[in-house]
Formats: C-alpha cells, sequence, structure tokens
C-alpha cells in the first residue's frame, strides 16, 4: 500500500475512524494522536525522550549555570538544531522545553511565521510572552511573575535598583512601575494596564504620571522622567526587562526556544538581514545585544547552509545594510549568517538501532492506547537515506491502524518532501511605526 506524506482522502477516513474507538482519556492515546498527525505534543514528547544526548546534556548544563549565577544576569550563547523535514527538531524543541520547566525556567516556543516575523522584535517578544509556560502554574507569565514579587524583599529592592540605572538601558517608566506596582492607589484595572504594558500593550504617559501623583503627590512623579520612548526601543527595553522580573520573581530565567527560523529564507534580502542580525541577539551571540538572562535555542533546517551560499548573503546583505545605514545590522547579520553555518548541532539520520528502539515505544504506546498488540515486523526498521523518524512512525500507526480495523496489508511507502525557499514579500507584514507617541 503507498501513502503520501500527510495523508490524502483515505488517511483521512483512516485517522477519523481510527478516533472513534470508545477508549478513555489517557495519556499514551493523547501521544500517539499528536504521532499519527506528525506534530508532537507534550505527551508524546514526554513518553518517548530524545535521542540527542550530548545536545540535552549541554543544554541541562547551560540551565543550571543560569539558574546558580548570583549578581547581574549574564548572556548565555545559544544552540542551533539543524535537520531535515521531519527529522524531529520540533520534537527535539518540545523536549528542552520540559528540561526548562523543570528547572523552573519561564519557557516560551515560538514558530517563526507570518505572524510573528523574525526581523520584527516586538512581534517576536509579544508571542514568546503569549506562548509563555510557567513553572507549575498554568496562568499568565506577567501576572505570574508579578504577583511573586515579595516588595521589600532583597529581590525586589535589587530590580528597582537595576531598573533606575542607566546601566539598565531601559526607559525610566520600568522603574515607577515597579515603584507603583505595591501601592495600594492603584485600581485593578490598573494593574492589569501595567501587566499587559509589560507583555506588549501600550500605556499612557500620562496615566503612568497621574498614578505617581496619586501615590506620592508632585514630587514623586518629578522623581521619574518619564518621556515617550520609540515603539522599536522600547520592544528592545521590554526583552532586556522581561528576564529580570521573572529572576526577581523566582524563576530560573527565561528559555526561549525559535522553531521554523528557515522561514526567513522566503523573506527578501532587507528583512533576511534583519532577521539574522535578530537571530544573533536572541543567541547572544553578540555581548552589546545579547538578552542577560536568557537561554535560547533556534532550529533550522540543515540545508538552509546551501541556500545562503546559492543567494550569495554573506556578501551580499551586510553590503546592503550598510547602504541604508544601518551599520549595526549589518555586523549582527554577518555573525548570524556565520553561526547558522558553523555552530549548527545537525541531528542524526535515524539509524538502525534508533529505530528499533522508537518502533519499541510507539508499539507500546500503541498497544496501551487501543488495548491491542502489533505485530513485530522487522520490515519497519529498515532505515533508507531518504526517510525521516517523522515519516517512519507516522508509517507505523496508520499500518497498525489498518492492520487493527481491517487486517493485513502491505508495508506502506515513504515519499519525501521538502521545504520550499521562494521570496515571498507577502510574508513580511510591515513592521509597526518607529515614532515616539504619546500612547507609549
Amino acid at each position: 500500500m503507498h501513502l503520501a506524506p500527510d495523508g490524502a482522502d483515505g488517511l483521512k477516513s483512516l485517522q477519523e475512524h481510527a478516533g472513534r474507538d470508545d477508549m478513555p482519556y489517557v495519556l499514551p492515546r493523547v501521544a500517539i494522536e499528536a504521532l499519527r498527525a506528525g506534530v508532537p505534543n507534550r505527551a508524546a514528547i514526554k513518553l518517548l525522550g530524545t535521542s540527542e544526548k550530548s545536545l540535552s546534556d549541554r543544554f541541562i548544563k547551560t540551565l543550571r549555570s543560569m539558574r546558580s549565577a548570583n549578581g547581574p544576569l549574564k548572556i548565555s550563547e545559544g544552540e542551533i538544531i539543524a535537520g531535515g523535514f521531519g527529522s524531529g527538531k520540533s520534537h527535539l524543541i518540545g523536549y528542552l522545553a520540559e528540561q526548562a520547566l523543570d528547572e523552573d525556567f519561564v519557557v516560551s516556543t515560538v514558530a517563526i511565521s507570518k505572524e510573528t516575523p523574525l526581523f520584527d522584535p516586538e512581534r517576536v517578544f509579544a508571542a514568546a510572552i503569549r506562548n509563555a509556560l510557567v513553572p507549575r502554574d498554568n496562568a499568565d507569565v506577567m501576572a505570574s511573575a508579578l504577583h511573586r514579587l515579595k516588595p521589600g524583599s532583597r529581590a525586589y529592592e535589587d530590580l528597582e535598583s537595576w531598573a533606575s540605572s542607566a546601566e539598565s538601558g531601559i526607559s525610566p517608566l520600568f522603574a515607577a512601575l515597579l515603584h507603583l506596582w505595591p501601592k495600594q492607589t492603584l485600581a485593578p484595572e490598573d494593574r492589569v494596564a501595567i501587566m499587559r504594558f509589560l507583555s506588549g500593550a501600550k500605556i499612557g504617559v500620562a496615566r503612568v504620571k497621574q498614578w505617581l501623583r496619586n501615590a506620592g503627590g508632585a514630587g514623586l512623579a518629578k522623581l521619574f522622567d518619564i518621556k515617550a520612548v520609540k515603539a522599536s526601543e522600547l520592544a528592545l527595553q521590554r526583552l532586556r526587562f522581561a528576564p529580570a522580573l521573572f529572576r526577581a520573581a523566582g524563576f530560573s530565567g527565561w528559555c526561549i526556544l525559535l522553531d521554523e527560523v528557515e522561514l526567513i529564507g522566503r523573506y527578501t534580502p532587507l528583512q533576511r538581514g534583519k532577521s539574522y542580525a535578530e537571530l544573533a541577539r536572541w543567541l547572544g551571540l553578540s555581548q552589546d545585544v545579547g538578552i542577560p538572562g536568557v537561554v535560547s535555542v533556534c532550529s533550522i533546517v540543515s540545508d538552509f547552509v546551501d541556500i545562503m551560499h546559492n543567494r550569495l548573503d554573506a556578501e551580499k546583505i551586510p553590503r546592503a545594510l550598510i547602504e541604508r545605514d544601518l551599520v549595526t545590522a549589518a555586523r549582527l547579520s554577518s555573525v548570524g549568517m556565520d553561526a547558522i553555518e558553523r555552530r549548527q548541532h545537525l541531528l542524526q539520520a535515524p539509524t538502525a538501532e534508533t529505530i528499533r528502539v522508537s518502533l519499541e515505544q510507539v508499539r507500546q504506546l500503541y498497544h496501551q492506547s487501543y488495548g491491542w498488540i502489533p505485530p513485530e515486523s522487522s520490515t519497519l526498521i529498515t532505515p533508507t537515506h531518504q526517510a525521516t523518524m517523522r515519516q517512519y512512525i507516522k508509517s507505523w500507526i496508520t499500518t497498525w491502524d489498518i492492520n487493527r480495523l481491517y487486517g493485513e496489508i502491505d508495508d506502506i511507502a515513504i515519499e519525501e518532501m521538502k521545504p520550499q525557499y521562494d521570496e515571498n514579500p507577502a510574508l513580511e507584514q510591515a513592521t509597526p511605526g518607529d515614532t515616539a507617541e504619546e500612547a507609549l
């Protein structure tokens, strides 16, 4: 039997049929349903784990180093995971997320997309906050962090002192909000406005000044020199403030996981160059723009290096950015491209042993899900140079579904799918205006 990847009408019918069994809601069944669809969820990730032990060990070491560090937050160099389509990059990203949660980090997984273009730090930050997972707490990350702060504690005082210093590089607005947060003069809706601002929304400068006057008169309002800030600058300031806030609230730090970075290959050259520069920022590859308190990982397809070479990005993009007076972005774009080429952790192609182990794990999950024991078959563990682990797993589950429901069939054939890198300006939404406005 031949089955195209990601299914056709026959597979859709089979999936609907397979999902109608009167089975209880159990973790193995949740994992199998995700694996059948080719999209790993937390259940599948927890139950299957990873074979990338060297990267996992290195990542945990970085997390623990960040967690145990005293004094000012440090910039940590991130990891780049590379592999083919369906090789398990997203699964590994999910596994690293679970490890970071276990180490008490706030964890944000952001898939680069039309809605979250890598060249726009404001939208990537907003997505990171929106997607953030809080250790042992099903809550909004900013609400959780602010409620965990303990006014008068050493951590709170250190955060206020840092936010008020020139070294922080952030507007006095942040220090003012920290000063106001414990005040009884704030109404519930005021507290919500502060949470929303720290998550990426706007807040009126006049409104904050009124809060200060309500809390301590004109003298307190004059103490904080609050002015309007350019939207692009405010986005970068939020990036610096958030991990400091999370640390003061008792978390170990902030783990940022950027998935599907290869989408930048479809941007036009200028935005592609800005994306390379932002990648250098998120991965902490330059001390002058890295984000202290962040541990980061990104995933990208392994053949993206060929795309860069074929387009001569290393030669053309920095020059194009310099022509537009984007000198810092030009330098960082070179740093980002060099990292993609030289610092990849390349996922290993499935071997006969990894296939055998994975087959047995998925076979047991299937048994626990349906109460039906899939037959052992040596033909299901023969490695090929083209097949990915996602394709193996989907073919196993589909084979067992058909066997369980209809009887024996031939093994399912696997076809290779390749991502597209044609430039598409439609993926580039306009960057928010870069002008100072009172609403900030």
